[in-house]
């Protein structure tokens, strides 16, 4: 006897019956991308670098990194560094970014781009730079608790910004670290030595 017997799917919904979870996940990571990029491209995401500050990020770009990190980041609180003036987590973002390859360089310029704009639907009209600290806290984590879309974004654009802020030495304090204990206790550097065999 078969259990697995369904109801037929209604009119509109009909040929999605052999769709698995997996494919509907990948179709509609798919079809957001491709929706996002037609908007991308209709309200005018801008290309063109800022050469005087900046190898990668376009002032757009920069502008959205600068103001993710303030509010990602409110190191007077805690008596870190700033990330703003003291560490250039921005400059550190964009000598990141210079280095990716043209694709992955691409998709994070548009994953920038949607992140700035998305408030637009929730937040009168608003960009994400426009919004004062406590609402672009909420967008955060907002985008944080949200579609699988918008959380795999936010953790990509908060990655980003952590590392860059926490790989500068000035930090360290804050953490506790004291450095690489191969300098911290005088380790002689092996190079490439084939490890030991028992």
């Amino acid at each position: 006897m078969n259990n697995n017997k369904r109801a037929p799917l209604p009119g509109f919904l009909a040929g999605l019956e052999p769709l698995s979870r997996r494919s509907f996940l990948r179709s509609s990571v798919l079809a957001s991308a491709a929706v996002t990029s037609g908007c991308a491209s209709m309200f005018g995401r801008r290309n063109a670098p800022e050469a005087l500050q900046y190898h990668s990020l376009n002032q757009d770009e920069a502008r959205v990194i600068t103001r993710l990190t303030e509010v990602m980041l409110p190191t007077a609180s805690y008596g870190l560094p700033s990330s703003t003036e003291v560490v250039p987590t921005v400059k550190n973002v964009d000598a990141m970014s210079q280095r990716m390859p043209q694709q992955t360089r691409e998709l994070l310029g548009l994953g920038i781009w949607v992140f700035n704009n998305r408030p637009m639907v929730s937040f009168k009209f608003s960009q994400f730079t426009s919004l004062s600290d406590d609402k672009a806290l909420d967008y955060v984590n907002a985008m944080q608790e949200g579609s699988f879309f918008e959380r795999g974004l936010m953790t990509t654009l908060k990655a980003l910004v952590a590392l860059n802020y926490w790989r500068d030495e000035r930090t360290w304090p804050g953490l506790e670290y004291h450095g690489p204990v191969t300098e911290v206790w005088g380790v002689r550097r092996l190079g490439n030595a084939p490890l030991p065999r028992a």
